[in-house]
């Protein structure tokens, strides 16, 4: 297989889809293993499609660029987990063929090889989640893009303000997927000063780059007035909100014990064996940095889950493909490349099948809702019930639910009254679960929705036309 995949022939990425592709049927047969994200993404994605706009309509810290996405993919996909999973399979696909053709245009390695987009691959499968349509994913692909640019710098040969002006603009773009990519600009700043001879003028280009998308987007919410609303729950929640982890580090020590072996084993044999240009090892160094980077990312990221991880793939792709071509035996080399194979797919398969118990997804799965007699229902849950969404749809405005809580608890406030009418205004749901008893205080100021509402236990049905007065 090691020989297949060194040759430098573009139709060996054909071998490698149809290995993501089997490698990927049992997590495409189980797609109904839904993740809380993926819950999120659905619902978020079905508001915005019924006109409703992020932030000044939909109460929530999803980015702006993956609620838009979101949008999209409910519309030609719907609820479908299956569609959602082939598409970031066809994804996946792309960042690793990709990677391996940026490598070979900037002549990383002694030969053109497309073995890093095999390594890229493998390295994908180490968690089931990965093949999620995350913001993550998302994100990656321009960070790949931005990666290339930043190769290019290095290597002196596009001496063009195009291109540090693209990578700005491609971490940019990422940052409004995931607004912790933010970390990338000053490694950027920092790679650039050490490799490329960066001056200040190109450096000032670079940032307005970074700053030309966020720049694009307050001006958007400028004209709506949302300007406030926008820095409240993007900006600032993003930044300096609650940290929340769907897995324990030690579960992920666990699934990534392979992959860490291996970057171990490369490092050493880099040390011992490598004989590089120095063009070369500034690219191995920019690696090392980036792969410090994306350390410092997960420090920062709002939802740590496997996917999180995904940054660190190309550099970790970089040094274990070196570790590969390095090897003299040929022998040796095959059999080290099937044991990171059947390694890193077993850890992960025993993981999603509960057969190892350091490993603890329990979070990472939508609990099965207790309100099962909802069904097909427009929903409002004053609360954190997200479950109820797998087979409902969302209402209303209040869908984070940290930060709608003040607007039920202190329904007093003048501009909660307006923001509560003018939400049921636009969108009534059927049913509201209220078992905090909420909504009783919330009808003392909107005395015109309790004619639509009749309390059954922990709901709020909404009456029959015919029935209100």
């Amino acid at each position: 297989m090691l020989r297949f995949f060194k040759l430098n022939d573009p139709y060996r990425l054909l071998a490698v889809l149809l290995i993501m592709a089997g490698l990927s049927i049992p997590v495409l047969i189980g797609s109904w293993h839904i993740t809380p994200l993926e819950l999120k993404d659905i619902v978020v994605g079905e508001s915005l499609r019924s006109g409703k706009m992020m932030y000044l309509h939909l109460i929530d810290t999803t980015p702006w660029l993956a609620a838009w996405f979101d949008k999209w993919i409910s519309f030609f996909l719907g609820r479908s987990l299956t569609a959602r999973h082939i598409v970031a399979l066809l994804l996946l696909f792309f960042q690793a063929s990709y990677f391996a053709v940026v490598l070979i245009r900037n002549r990383v390695y002694n030969e053109g090889t497309y073995l890093p987009a095999l390594v890229y691959a493998l390295l994908t499968f180490f968690s089931f989640d990965l093949l999620s349509l995350s913001q993550e994913l998302f994100a990656s692909v321009f960070l790949l893009f931005a990666l290339n640019n930043l190769f290019k710098e290095i290597a002196f040969k596009v001496q063009r303000e195009e291109t540090i002006f693209n990578l700005g603009l491609y971490l940019g773009i990422a940052s409004l997927f995931v607004l912790s990519y933010f970390i990338f600009l000053p490694g950027a700043v920092l790679l650039l000063l050490i490799y490329a001879r960066l001056a200040f003028r190109r450096a000032l280009l670079l940032i307005v780059g970074f700053l030309f998308p966020h720049l694009a987007l307050l001006v958007y919410y400028y004209f709506y007035d949302g300007i406030s609303q926008l820095f409240q729950y993007y900006y600032a929640q993003n930044l300096f909100g609650i940290s929340t982890s769907f897995i324990s580090a030690k579960s992920v020590w666990v699934l990534t014990a392979a992959i860490l072996f291996f970057l171990v084993a490369s490092l050493v044999m880099l040390n011992r064996e490598a004989r590089f240009t120095r063009y070369q090892s500034q690219l191995l160094q920019a690696m090392f940095i980036w792969m410090v980077l994306a350390l410092a990312e997960v420090g920062l990221t709002r939802n740590f889950t496997p996917h999180s991880l995904i940054p660190f793939i190309p550099p970790l792709a970089f040094l274990i493909s070196h570790y590969f071509l390095l090897i003299r035996r040929k022998w040796i080399a095959e059999t080290m490349l099937w044991i990171l194979l059947l390694s890193v797919i077993g850890i992960s398969t025993a993981a999603r099948l509960n057969k190892l118990s350091s490993v603890n997804y329990s979070a990472m799965l939508v609990p099965e809702s207790s309100y099962n007699q909802l069904q097909q229902k427009k929903v409002m849950v004053l609360g954190n019930g997200w479950s109820v969404y797998q087979n409902n749809r969302a209402a209303t405005y209040f869908l984070d639910w940290p930060l709608s809580e003040d607007f039920f608890r202190e329904p007093n406030i003048f501009q909660h009254v307006v923001l509560i009418n003018e939400s049921f205004e636009h969108e009534k749901p059927e049913v509201v679960i209220d078992e905090q008893n909420l909504m009783e205080d919330v009808f003392n100021f909107n005395p015109s929705l309790r004619k639509l509402y009749e309390k059954r236990g922990a709901f709020y049905c909404r009456k029959p036309v015919g029935k209100i007065n």
